[in-house]
């Protein structure tokens, strides 16, 4: 079995290596195969297939990607007859074509080789799971980044996945809170504020605040953070901001403390829109012209890397506390808790990643105005942890693309009026939409009471023994 994986992880070496050779060469030789595809040089000759030519040149020189493809299409469908496609030709325009999605699947290969021979040389039951969840992450950045240059940036799906993969984020930071800690906090919204805006105001490019600050001579910030950093900052006022609130507010149990909080979200809302503050927030102008992510992987390693921090906190002896606090506080004292503190810690906690995920929201929007941040968004937080399974991590996550691909993508037809023959569909039209999807929440509620995951998390090995339990009850049958 050694032996085995360390050759199989030699041939996926060997594949990944040629993927990156040929997609590297790839990279630089569309002038030599547009040469190819016109041996005979017959664009000089004709006019039209000149101009088209020239159109795929000039956007290669731009450096404009999608641009260079569309007009490469429209140059082959246009002049096929009149040109050259051999094997070759055609193996070359391939790689050029699909040259990044090869090399993320050659780095995917990477992975898996390496932790195939991780697996091979240890004899550790962790280390094999470690690297078996490698392979899984690193499967799931090669697939979105593939299916981005396949389907487009900008395609429904990749819509639905780079905004599930922040709500993915945000909903798991208020299951910290409410799931796992058993506070009861409806100012997510009021964080994501204060996170989207410290992003926004420290990564509009100097030169253009003059024209976002048109109304406050420019506003009083006049530098540029890299936006890692600024993403940082972002969490950490949001945090600084709940440490703050949860002085007098976290000594609240239950709904006081929801009405609190959310009472919070409504007073930050309105007071970044206060005009006496406009020098730093704009008052209730847009914010715009700052950094945003020019590719889907962006949000989904942020918001990765911050899911397993918070999976991390959740499984070490905070984590622990935490649950104990949610099960029994007298008992957690009893034990020699500190609840004050560890409430305040859940919440802090909570509160910085979403800053994060409200940052990585104003990326996705382009835009920034605390007019949106309203206690809609929150409620829909809310309904995503709840769906997911209140305490699961794993359900939050699977509820935040199931959320967001439902609302604003697969019900999308019935906000359109159709006609069948003569006969029109009744209740089709503007606005419908929300009408059913509210009906399939009701549904997903009343049948799965404590959410799809309810408070388990997924697992492989759970996985791979309920397999192996039907391969054996159909084996008996």
């Amino acid at each position: 079995m050694k032996t085995l994986k360390i050759v199989l992880a030699a041939l996926l070496v060997a594949c990944a290596v040629l993927l990156l050779v040929f997609s590297l060469q790839a990279r630089d030789s569309l002038p030599g195969i547009l040469d190819r595809m016109d041996p005979q040089q017959l664009a000089d000759q004709d006019t039209q297939m000149k101009k088209a030519r020239d159109r795929v040149d000039n956007a290669l020189l731009e450096g404009d990607r999608e641009k260079t493809l569309r007009s490469l299409d429209r140059y082959m469908e246009g002049f096929r007859e009149q040109l050259t496609l051999d094997s070759q030709v055609q193996m070359d325009l391939f790689f050029f074509r699909n040259g990044p999605s090869m090399i993320a699947l050659a780095l995917f290969l990477l992975v898996v080789a390496g932790a195939l021979v991780l697996a091979a040389f240890s004899r550790r039951a962790k280390v094999k799971k470690s690297a078996l969840y490698l392979c899984l992450a690193a499967a799931v950045y090669a697939a979105v980044y593939i299916l981005e240059n396949t389907v487009g940036g900008n395609s429904m799906l990749m819509t639905v996945l780079k905004k599930g993969a922040i709500y993915a984020l945000i909903a798991v930071s208020m299951n910290l809170l409410n799931g796992f800690t058993g506070l009861f906090s409806l100012g997510q919204a009021g964080f994501m504020l204060i996170g989207a805006y410290t992003y926004a105001i420290f990564t509009i490019e100097t030169a253009s605040r003059n024209q976002v600050y048109q109304y406050y001579g420019g506003g009083l910030v006049q530098f540029m953070l890299p936006p890692l950093v600024a993403i940082v900052l972002a969490g950490l006022a949001a945090a600084f901001f709940a440490f703050l609130i949860g002085l007098p507010v976290l000594r609240l149990k239950s709904d006081y403390l929801a009405i609190a909080t959310l009472g919070f979200a409504e007073i930050i809302r309105a007071v970044f829109q206060y005009d006496g503050l406009g020098p730093i927030t704009n008052g209730s102008n847009l914010l715009r012209k700052f950094t945003v992510f020019g590719t889907a992987l962006y949000p989904f390693v942020v918001a990765g890397v911050c899911i397993a921090l918070i999976a991390l906190l959740i499984h070490s002896t905070y984590g622990r506390a935490f649950k104990a606090i949610r099960d029994d506080e007298i008992a957690a004292e009893a034990m020699g808790i500190n609840l004050y503190r560890h409430k305040q810690m859940a919440f802090v906690i909570s509160s910085f990643f979403a800053g994060v995920g409200g940052a990585l929201l104003a990326m996705y929007q382009t835009t920034v105005q605390a007019a949106a941040f309203t206690s809609a968004m929150t409620y829909e937080i809310l309904l995503i942890v709840v769906i997911g399974g209140m305490g699961s991590i794993s359900g939050s996550v699977m509820a935040s693309f199931l959320f967001v691909a439902a609302s604003e993508w697969w019900l999308r037809f019935l906000d359109n009026k159709t006609v069948i023959g003569s006969f029109e569909v009744p209740l089709l039209r503007s606005g419908f939409r929300m009408v059913a999807f509210s009906v399939v929440i009701m549904l997903v509620v009343l049948f799965y009471r404590q959410g799809i995951m309810g408070d388990k998390e997924l697992s492989l090995s759970r996985i791979a023994r309920r397999l192996g339990r039907r391969k054996e009850g159909g084996s008996h049958d």
